[in-house]
């Protein structure tokens, strides 16, 4: 059964090829739900951005001001990268244009949104807080000498040995690093990381240390490490700082997504939509 969207005809084809496109990630996200129900569920909402689609091109087409010449041909170029040759140059360009027409009907919709204010970031980190756990993670700085063709593994541990007796004279970890490592940058400092980072032999050594402690010499694949356990932090929520930036823009997209939700339903209640 075909739709008439303000004398604009959407056959049923088109609505199955919607179903089709949407499907993938619908019964990715649907699973669960009886096969009779997903299927009208989907059926329906593939209807419905049918329907929104023409509604937006319809709105765009209303827009007087030219595209910019060089836009239009930018789009054009990717378009005929990625085109089967089914289109001719004169649909393809129509596609492209109407495509761009709507980008920018959606661009002004939501161009004069404010900002997501502060208190709406804070109160978002409050009331989600299991989003934003932090594992369990450690801060640790290790001194390595990698083994090569040049430098054989006994000439690599020696080089160590050196290191770690320096260290139990009461060497400064990061001068030691500078003088000895073969990645010397910031004093050996690894940062913060949570388990599951590292190779297996540096897992197995470092998470068993105690904050201030440092390691015998051990190998991994990488050479000859002593690490030292400079601090520990147990499972615990971001702090808000840390992540104010990811939830204002989440908040952000959320609020473009109603505004065009609500323009939509304005094309909605102003349409003649008809079965035919």
């Amino acid at each position: 059964m075909a739709i008439i969207v303000n004398g604009v005809r959407i056959e049923d084809e088109t609505i199955r090829e919607e179903a089709e496109r949407m499907r993938p990630a619908y019964e990715k996200a649907f699973a669960d739900e009886a096969h009779a129900t997903r299927e009208a569920r989907l059926r329906e909402w593939a209807r419905d951005n049918a329907i929104e689609r023409v509604l937006l091109e319809q709105a765009a087409g209303n827009d007087s001001e030219p595209l910019p010449p060089e836009e239009i041909e930018k789009a054009i170029d990717a378009a005929m990268q990625g085109a089967d040759g089914s289109q001719t140059e004169v649909v393809l360009r129509a596609d492209v244009e109407r495509h761009l027409r709507v980008n920018r009907l959606m661009e002004n919709v939501v161009k004069d949104l404010p900002e997501p204010a502060d208190e709406a970031v804070r109160r978002y980190y409050e009331e989600h807080q299991e989003e934003f756990l932090a594992p369990e993670r450690i801060h640790a700085a290790h001194i390595v000498k990698h083994v090569s063709a040049s430098v054989p593994p006994e000439v690599a541990e020696a080089e160590l040995r050196k290191a770690r007796q320096e260290l139990a004279a009461g060497a400064d970890f990061a001068d030691t690093a500078v003088k000895y490592s073969d990645c010397p940058e910031n004093g050996g400092d690894l940062g913060w990381f949570p388990r599951g980072q590292m190779v297996e032999e540096f897992e197995h050594t470092v998470w068993k240390m105690k904050p201030g402690g440092v390691s015998d010499i051990f190998a991994t694949r990488f050479g000859f490490h002593i690490v030292r356990l400079i601090e520990r932090k147990a499972a615990a929520p971001y702090a808000l700082e840390e992540v104010a930036d990811p939830i204002r823009q989440r908040l952000a997209a959320r609020m473009r997504e109603e505004a065009i939700e609500t323009y939509l339903d304005g094309l909605r209640q102003e349409a003649t939509i008809e079965e035919a």
